[in-house]
C-alpha cells in the first residue's frame, strides 16, 4: 500500500484543506501558587493552508481543546474544595478549563512530494482563548463559597511535528504532534466581605496528538 501511494503521489501546490482529531494533555498553574490539575480529553482541529513550494506551506489553524478540572491545589494541598455539602471531606470541586486557539502556521515538509511518507516541522504563532469555570469552597474556610467563571485571549505559540502518508494524488493522512503555550488569567469570587481574592494570572501548556486527512484542492 505504501509503496502504490508513492508512486501516485504529488503533493501539489496550492490551497488544502484538513481536519484533525486526536488526544490531549493540559497543564495550569498561577502566579499565586495555584495549582490546577486538567484532566486529558479529546482535541479537534480544523485547518485551511496554502502550499508555497514542495517544501514549504502556510495554514490557518483552529483548535479545540476541553477538559475537567481536578485538584485545585496550594503548595500540594488541597485550596478548593466541594461546593455541596460544605461539610465533610475535601473533595474536587466541578469545574473545566478549556482552550480554543486560532493560529498561523508554517510548516516544512522533508524529502520528495512524490515520496509516500514525509516527516514535517513547523512553528505558530496566535491567539488561545481559555475559558476558566469552577464553584465550591475554600479548603481552609468550608463556609466561604469561591468560584470562577472567566475566560481571557492571550498571545500563543505552538512547536508541530508530524508525519504525513500520501494517500492519492490529492489526499494524504497526517500524524501530527501539538506543544502549545500561553498565559491566561480569570477571576474569582466569593461569598465573604471579609475576603478579597485578586484575579490570577498564569501559564496554559498542552501536549496533543492527532490524525485526520488532508486534501489538495
Amino acid at each position: 500500500l505504501a509503496l502504490s501511494a508513492g508512486a501516485a503521489s504529488a503533493d501539489p501546490n496550492g490551497w488544502y484543506g484538513a481536519v484533525d482529531v486526536g488526544y490531549h494533555m493540559a497543564e495550569a498553574d498561577t502566579s499565586a501558587g495555584l495549582g490546577m490539575e486538567i484532566d486529558d480529553d479529546w482535541a479537534g482541529f480544523a485547518r485551511l493552508g496554502y502550499r508555497f513550494t514542495p517544501n514549504w506551506r502556510v495554514e490557518l489553524e483552529g483548535g479545540y481543546r476541553p477538559g475537567d478540572l481536578g485538584e485545585l491545589t496550594v503548595g500540594g494541598a488541597p485550596a478548593v474544595c466541594n461546593a455541596l455539602p460544605a461539610v465533610g471531606p475535601c473533595e474536587i470541586p466541578e469545574g473545566e478549563m478549556t482552550s480554543t486557539s486560532l493560529m498561523m502556521n508554517v510548516i516544512y515538509d522533508f524529502g520528495s512530494p512524490d515520496s509516500a511518507l514525509r516527516p514535517f516541522l513547523g512553528l505558530g504563532a496566535g491567539i488561545n482563548r481559555v475559558n476558566t469555570e469552577f464553584l465550591g469552597t475554600l479548603a481552609s474556610n468550608r463556609t466561604v463559597a469561591v468560584g470562577a467563571d472567566d475566560s481571557s485571549a492571550k498571545l500563543a505559540a505552538q512547536a508541530i511535528a508530524g508525519l504525513s502518508w500520501a494517500l492519492s494524488e490529492r489526499a494524504s493522512l497526517d500524524l501530527t504532534y501539538r506543544y502549545l503555550m500561553s498565559n491566561f488569567e480569570f477571576d474569582v469570587f466569593d461569598s465573604s466581605a471579609a475576603i478579597d481574592i485578586d484575579p490570577m494570572e498564569g501559564r496554559y501548556t498542552d501536549h496533543s496528538i492527532s490524525l485526520g486527512p488532508r486534501y489538495a484542492f
